[in-house]
């Protein structure tokens, strides 16, 4: 058993790079470089004395023995899971003050803290919204979670939690009228719902109808929020996105209008650089990151 457990770390590489049938995506998941999900692959094999996966160039497949393992890997590994965040339910603790921007709090963050906070009910959360993210460190806020462009840039330690790709979006009644004028939207004069500013519909007709000057024009709220709202109710159309307009867009108040997309925005969390790895706040962070990681694949 002594000798088994010698090879955890190992084990867990190749139920990793077996699920996704990439090194390259292992490595990123496990946050380790190329080179070292090789090598632990390549201790295992020598281990068992055959080849797990069958390499095709870039390209990898389990073998017979690698498939015949990864079930009772897997298995094992989230047996191991299920031990350990068992415990950590009884014994994780304290209060986190987490500064978050004000769309990103109401429309996702606020429940996902539910969620935790039922799976982890001694530690205690305390969301802020913010336009302007707050101080972090003892005293202020433990955790931020904002814009990437407007993240501090020194004493923080930050992560990459999720990208916004808008795509044009209306509610169908604004939809057909626009349709049914003539089958095709006039993006010079179809009305359009901002939020914060022009910037984001600006970016968007830059690299897909940069002829038209049609992003000029149309209704601007402050608060992404509120342009959601305005546009639920047929306001016009909105740079939507399948993350935080997620209930609209799933119970068809939204609907989409052309498949042309724009990277809006990051998001990220940053923690102080001299927090504990053990810390609540580094425990709800990487809780966070494992629930959006299909998002950053």
């Amino acid at each position: 058993m002594q000798n088994t457990l010698r090879h955890l770390n190992a084990l867990r590489v190749f139920e990793a790079a077996a699920r996704h049938s990439s090194f390259a995506k292992a490595a990123h998941e496990l946050n380790v470089s190329h080179s070292v999900v090789s090598q632990h692959i390549r201790n295992l094999e020598h281990w068992f004395g055959t080849d797990l996966f069958v390499r095709h160039g870039n390209r990898v497949e389990l073998s017979d023995d690698g498939r015949n393992l990864l079930p009772q890997i897997a298995s094992g590994l989230q047996t191991l899971t299920d031990a350990t965040e068992t415990l950590l339910r009884k014994t994780r603790s304290g209060t986190l003050v987490v500064s978050a921007e004000p769309a990103l709090a109401s429309l996702w963050l606020r429940k996902r803290i539910t969620e935790f906070c039922s799976l982890f009910p001694r530690i205690e959360i305390d969301l802020r919204p913010a336009w302007t993210p707050a101080q972090i460190g003892e005293g202020h806020a433990d955790m931020i979670i904002h814009f990437a462009t407007r993240m501090p840039q020194s004493g923080v330690k930050r992560d990459k939690l999720f990208p916004i790709d808008g795509f044009p979006a209306a509610t169908p009644h604004v939809r057909d009228a626009i349709l049914a004028k003539g089958g095709a939207i006039d993006w010079d004069q179809v009305g359009l719902v901002h939020d914060n500013g022009k910037e984001t519909w600006h970016k968007w007709y830059t690299a897909h109808q940069p002829e038209s000057a049609g992003w000029r024009i149309g209704k601007v709220y402050s608060d992404l929020s509120l342009a959601i709202d305005g546009a639920a109710d047929g306001e016009g159309v909105i740079l939507a996105d399948d993350i935080l307009c997620q209930r609209e867009i799933s119970s068809g108040q939204l609907v989409r209008l052309d498949q042309r997309e724009i990277r809006c925005v990051w998001y990220e969390i940053a923690l102080h650089k001299g927090t504990s790895k053990s810390a609540s706040a580094s425990f709800f962070k990487n809780w966070l990151l494992e629930q959006t990681k299909k998002h950053r694949e």
